[in-house]
């Protein structure tokens, strides 16, 4: 598993700023007042040394908001609230989270220099 940091907009709960050394197309939404889903992702990054989520930030402007998140079938469930009502978030919140592995490509081997072996042996005679 590789980790990734995301920032879902408040307003729309699109993806914005994606930064990842994995693979695998991760998407964010805003399913309604406070709720916000990302599918993709593997889960939170863990915190250690127990494996519970964490790693979240919002902004200051919405410093004073709950957060919830948890890991429904596969899916990033977020849920935002204030004052115990569901709360839109006013800038974003980025979270970080595990993706699948990159896939390892193997490079070719380049090809021999022409012209590189005749030089050795032009040395040594």
């Amino acid at each position: 598993m590789a980790r990734a940091a995301i920032n879902v907009l408040g307003a729309t709960g699109a993806t914005y700023d994606f930064v990842t050394n994995g693979s695998g197309v991760i998407q964010s939404s805003r399913e309604g007042i406070g709720l916000y889903r990302v599918t993709g992702c593997l889960g939170m990054v863990p915190f250690p040394p127990i494996d519970e989520g964490w790693g979240y930030t919002v902004n200051q402007v919405d410093s004073r908001a709950d957060v919830d998140i948890q890991l429904v079938d596969d899916v990033l469930v977020v849920t935002v609230t204030k004052d115990d009502k569901p709360y839109d978030l006013k800038h974003m919140i980025t979270l970080h989270i595990l993706v699948p592995d990159a896939v390892v490509v193997e490079m070719p081997s380049p090809p021999p220099v022409a012209g590189s072996q005749g030089i050795a042996e032009e040395t040594e005679a």
